[in-house]
């Protein structure tokens, strides 16, 4: 089974370590004025050019928001420009071909990719004080919780070619791609959710959509939902691809299971024997679901659910799918009087765009 100190007792030098001065990736002591010291965009440079993302932000767990510029770690330049920049050429290249080209990319690529964002924004929030006028307090993230992310911090390792699993499919996440209705506004183009929790996370690129599983093998790979089955189906408007994330996300929750795995091997590389990830099940119970669904649609709970039941962007009340034809789309809380985001600010009372439902 796993040692506890599986870094060390594998990868020699690599380990996962803590701080403004250490690589995320390699735990490398790079100080300021390092010559091997780096700054990583967690969302890629090439990224924030493509869909004008330059001046975006994400929401951090403090409800403060930061500039996608400003979502840096430190990295050494080994791991910068070499492990990491060869995924992202090829990732880069992909996304410029589309979501067909994007789907065929190695899973191992794929992986280090959404991966690599995921830790590095909670590395980020690692570093980030609760309280700006509290540097030296209490971090958005402590340093506890990242210790939990440990293997997947250990599988990141892959990027050297320092950790490989077996069997090579499908790898330690599972995707779950959908093509998404794109638009010639850059500020709609693009979407990121994750969840801290649990290790999920969505991104929409343009047309491209997906919501990606870590550490699950691919369980998740083959539910079947209705909703789901749709989305796959069509395009999908912003709102219904938050709510597949939504769908996904809370399915994640209640079938997780924190596996452990074999590892064999030593002196600077590790095989992960993957072995069966198991059944993907879990009780679907509405109420939590809608607790989800009302958080990325960012609108009350109320407004969405009663009685036990919600609704669907996606189908309608006879499972008959949905399709939006453009972003200028309203749908509509059902329960309430405003959209769904990204619409909901919007009091759909007076509102003269096109709404559903």
């Amino acid at each position: 089974m796993m040692p506890e100190d599986y870094h060390h007792q594998f990868l020699r030098e690599r380990s996962q370590e803590f701080g403004e001065d250490r690589c995320f990736i390699c735990g490398r002591h790079i100080p300021l004025g390092d010559p091997f010291r780096t700054e990583e965009h967690v969302f890629p440079k090439w990224l924030q050019r493509e869909l004008d993302l330059w001046d975006g932000t994400v929401h951090q767990l403090n409800d403060e928001r930061l500039a996608y510029r400003r979502l840096t770690v430190p990295c050494c330049s080994p791991c910068n420009g070499g492990d990491l920049k060869a995924v992202e050429d090829r990732v880069k290249a992909a996304f410029l071909e589309g979501l067909e080209p994007f789907k065929r990319l190695d899973r191992r690529d794929l992986f280090i990719w959404f991966g690599k964002i995921y830790y590095g924004i909670v590395y980020k929030e690692s570093l980030r004080p609760m309280l700006a006028r509290d540097q030296d307090g209490q971090r958005l993230v402590p340093e506890s919780h990242l210790k939990t992310v440990a293997f997947h911090h250990f599988l990141l390792q892959s990027a050297g070619g320092h950790v490989s699993w077996h069997p090579e499919q499908p790898g330690p996440a599972s995707f779950h791609f959908f093509e998404c209705l794109d638009s010639d506004t850059s500020t709609r183009r693009f979407d990121y959710l994750d969840d801290l929790f649990v290790p999920v996370l969505g991104l929409r690129l343009g047309k491209i959509g997906v919501v990606c599983v870590l550490q699950d093998w691919g369980r998740s790979e083959n539910v079947q939902q209705l909703q789901l089955n749709a989305a796959r189906e069509m395009q999908l408007h912003p709102t219904q691809f938050r709510e597949a994330y939504a769908r996904l996300n809370y399915m994640t929750k209640v079938s997780w299971s924190d596996k452990k795995h074999m590892i064999i091997g030593g002196d600077g590389s590790a095989v992960v024997m993957a072995g069966d990830p198991g059944e993907f099940t879990g009780t679907f119970v509405v109420e939590d679901y809608a607790q989800i669904l009302s958080s990325v649609w960012e609108v009350p709970l109320s407004s969405i659910y009663r009685d036990g039941s919600t609704f669907s962007t996606i189908c309608d009340p006879l499972g008959r799918p949905t399709p939006a034809k453009s972003h200028d789309v309203l749908f509509c809380a059902p329960l309430g009087s405003t959209g769904l985001w990204p619409g909901h600010l919007v009091d759909t009372s007076s509102h003269e765009h096109e709404a559903l439902p």
